[in-house]
């Protein structure tokens, strides 16, 4: 044993010189090779998220370093300098830098330098003539990862790819003429030759009508792994290689409980669906946010909405969202809490009674002494998640900001008093998602409790320990790829990424960390009108996913790197491009119903479907609105 402890000693002081000895040579080769700029654009600004007004001024540059060739992006050192947008609407926007101190903080949090030979591929966005805006670039890595949207005030980015083309070979996506790919040569020509042996089966041959609900059965031994592992590193973790290990496990203990998937041919038993040669997608325009006038037009004398005028007003709350100011009046109604048959009367009587009980259930929870806890394991357990959860709910919201922040005790205080309303469900991480932006709009502890009451049903199912529905909704989506985007559909089956389980987190809260805080206000109360499928949450994932299409196939990604450029979308979508892309989709595939195989309209509530569906609603509170 000692001549090898010695050997392992010799072997470990051999490699740390080496190291070493790399290191000093690499720093006296940059002591001797500096540095040398080819390129730097300055007026390159980075935009923080889609929603924000502010633009980062700052430099582009590429440097030719001892080490290789690098694109990096600095904030600007000017301290008086400003920056010129120009908004949707055509409008000049004026951002002036903050305080130094300032600056440089949000400059170093967006502030990279990367190899070039780590660029997989670049988004050039060229604004519309007379648009007014400005080109921009956004640098996507190998690896799915992606940089900050850079625009260019005073230049185009053609002299930028012209410098960039010196080092790497380029080309545009034939698919996406604003994508622009980096061309491994080597590879390139591999790919051509295996193309012509490919026969490119069409995976819609092979789709059958729900091949899967048998294997829904059987998810007893990943119940407790998904709650415990999945959940938070989907929620919390930024590694997406650590979520892609925590789903590849998943993903073989489910097929381990399943062995197969079950196809039959039994005859009448499947559908099978040929390609559907879908209608052109109409053009979908939002209209704007309900006004507490028009909100008012639909109400009788009493205060209650005219139930001739009901599915009217929520196809306007689904066409532009609502004001501001309406959404704690209006939300009360699209969650339940209140009736929308209620006078004003009515209400404030029930309202009354409901804060007695939600009073009367918080100080159960409040009453429990140390010495019960002790005796009381499930209760400590969920205490304990809730308090975690709420220490890290929102905390860059201003709402929620601080750490003597009064809206934090009451976020705590409305999920306690939910662990106690509803114990068999407790509570499960991911809920103060759900529950923080309904404080931020109430302002009131029992307003909030009761309309989360009302979200928990309508969202319940998918904290549920067996994690059955989450696992329906994925295979549903699928089936939805399958037929809108059979292409994508093909590439995800071949990387073995057709679980979906990179829509985890989309679904599981909603798209709560996709968007800002008040974009997700938006999304919500559109989801909450049940207009005009009860699965329209799942056509916005389809629509996010269709416009990633070409960056997910033409850079070749695995789930390692479509997980990655998932995550990487976050604060970067268009809340309004999205909900107008989901619609188009929807009014597309209404159009092809009778070409739709029976299971794809039941998701849509249209044909025959439509009529089964209204008459077996599950809402207790509306009898229009479905679990969506």
């Amino acid at each position: 044993m000692l001549p090898y402890l010695a050997y392992r000693y010799v072997k470990n002081k051999r490699e740390k010189n080496q190291r070493d000895m790399d290191s000093d040579l690499d720093s006296m080769v940059r002591s001797i090779v500096p540095d040398k700029a080819v390129i730097s654009i300055p007026g390159v600004a980075a935009k923080l998220g889609e929603d924000s007004k502010e633009y980062i001024p700052g430099v582009l540059s590429i440097l030719e370093k001892s080490v290789g060739v690098f694109i990096e992006w600095r904030p600007s050192e000017d301290p008086d300098a400003t920056w010129v947008m120009t908004s949707d609407d055509g409008n000049a926007e004026m951002v002036h830098s903050r305080s130094p101190e300032e600056k440089r903080d949000r400059g170093a949090r967006v502030a990279f330098s990367m190899d070039v030979n780590d660029l997989s591929s670049f988004r050039n966005d060229e604004p519309k003539r007379g648009s007014g805006g400005f080109p921009s670039i956004r640098l996507i890595c190998r690896d799915g990862s992606s940089q900050v949207p850079l625009f260019f005030r005073n230049s185009s980015t053609g002299e930028f790819i012209d410098r960039l083309q010196g080092y790497i070979t380029l080309r545009r996506s034939h698919r996406d003429a604003d994508l622009v790919i980096v061309v491994d040569q080597k590879s390139e020509a591999l790919a051509k030759s295996v193309s012509m042996l490919d026969e490119n089966g069409d995976i819609l041959s092979r789709f059958m009508q729900n091949p899967y609900m048998t294997a829904m059965t059987g998810f007893s031994k990943i119940t407790s792994f998904v709650q415990d592992q999945v959940i938070p590193s989907v929620l919390n973790d930024t590694d997406a290689v650590t979520q892609e290990e925590k789903i590849r496990l998943m993903r073989e203990l489910r097929l381990a409980e399943e062995q197969m998937r079950v196809h039959s041919d039994a005859a009448g038993e499947f559908e099978v669906v040929t390609q559907l040669d879908l209608p052109p997608r109409p053009e979908i325009y939002r209209e704007l946010p309900v006004s507490r006038e028009l909100w008012n037009s639909f109400k009788l004398s009493n205060g209650s909405i005219d139930p001739m005028k009901l599915h009217h007003l929520k196809m306007n709350v689904f066409r532009g969202g609502l004001n501001a100011e309406l959404r704690k009046e209006a939300w009360k109604c699209l969650l339940g809490y209140r009736q929308w048959h209620e006078s004003d009367s009515e209400f404030e009587k029930r309202r009354t009674e409901l804060a007695k009980q939600y009073h009367n259930m918080k100080s159960q929870w409040m009453s429990v002494t140390e010495g019960q806890e002790k005796r009381f394991s499930k209760f400590v357990k969920r205490k304990s998640l809730v308090e975690k959860d709420v220490a890290r709910t929102d905390r860059t919201v201003p709402f929620f900001q601080g750490e003597d922040n009064v809206n934090l005790i009451h976020l705590h205080n409305v999920l306690m008093t939910y662990v106690m309303y509803n114990f068999d469900l407790g509570y499960v991480q991911g809920m103060s998602d759900f529950a923080s932006p309904l404080l931020f709009v109430m302002k009131d502890e029992v307003d909030t409790f009761w309309c989360f009451v009302g979200l928990m049903e309508m969202t319940h199912k998918n904290f549920e320990k067996d994690q059955a529905f989450i696992k329906l909704q994925m295979n549903q989506l699928r089936d939805l790829v399958m037929i809108i985007n059979p292409k994508l559909a093909n590439y995800l089956e071949s990387e073995k990424s057709d679980d979906m389980y990179f829509c985890f987190r989309w679904v599981l809260v909603w798209f709560k960390r996709e968007f800002s805080f008040l974009d997700t206000c938006k999304l919500w109360e559109v989801l909450w009108s049940g207009q005009p499928c009860p699965r329209f949450l799942l056509l916005i994932c389809v629509a996010i996913l269709d416009s990633q299409t070409n960056i997910i196939i033409d850079n070749h990604f695995g789930l390692t790197e479509i997980l990655k450029h998932i995550n990487d979308l976050s604060m970067h979508l268009k809340v309004d491009e999205i909900l107008t892309a989901a619609e188009a989709i929807f009014h597309q595939l209404s159009a092809s119903q009778n070409k739709l195989p029976a299971h794809i309209c039941q998701y849509l509530n249209i044909g025959e479907s439509a009529v089964s569906s209204s008459n077996n609603s599950p809402s207790r509170s509306d009898p229009d609105r479905e679990d969506l």
